[in-house]
């Protein structure tokens, strides 16, 4: 799938289009659980964060991005 959040109803569209199998979400759910995968909540920072890496990128090289992308006339998000 093209994207990195897996939640039941990813879940559940793949097992359709892969096996032609229609779930509901809490089956999904449930099957989850009992293969081990729980919900989880994201962290708010990664735990290898170097805030000095993070203060150079943000001096040096996002200038650079958003000064290219004003003169491509690209939008950042």
């Amino acid at each position: 799938m093209p994207f990195a959040l897996w939640n039941r109803q990813a879940v559940r569209e793949l097992i359709r289009i892969r096996h032609g199998v229609k779930l509901t979400p809490q089956g999904v759910g449930k099957y989850l659980a009992r293969w081990g995968f729980t919900p989880q909540k994201p962290i708010k920072r990664a735990y290898e964060q170097r805030p000095e890496a993070v203060k150079a990128w943000l001096d040096e090289a996002y200038p650079q991005i958003a000064r290219r992308a004003k003169e491509e006339g690209a939008e950042i998000q």
